[in-house]
C-alpha cells in the first residue's frame, strides 16, 4: 500500500515515470475487462480508460483514502 501511495503522490507532483508505473500496474486489469467488449472498440476504450485513470490519480487524496465503494463512486462521477 505504501508503494501505491508514494507513486500517486509522485505522479501528482509531475513525475511521469510514477504515472507510467501506475498505468503498467493496472493495465492487465484494463485489458482483462476489455475482453468483454467488441474487438474493434478495444483500442479506443483502452485509451479512454488510461486517460480516466490518470485523471483519478491526479484528483486522488492519499490522506483521505476512501473505501472501495467510495472510490468506485468517485471514479464514476469523473467520467
Amino acid at each position: 500500500m505504501k508503494e501505491w501511495k508514494e507513486l500517486i503522490e509522485w505522479s501528482q507532483q509531475g513525475d511521469e515515470q510514477s504515472t507510467l508505473k501506475i498505468i503498467r500496474k493496472v493495465e492487465p486489469k484494463i485489458k482483462k475487462s476489455l475482453k468483454q467488449t467488441l474487438s474493434q472498440d478495444r483500442e479506443n476504450l483502452e485509451q479512454e480508460l488510461i486517460i480516466k485513470t490518470i485523471k483519478i490519480i491526479q484528483s486522488f487524496d492519499t490522506n483521505q483514502v476512501p473505501g472501495f465503494w467510495e472510490f468506485m463512486n468517485k471514479s464514476e462521477k469523473l467520467s
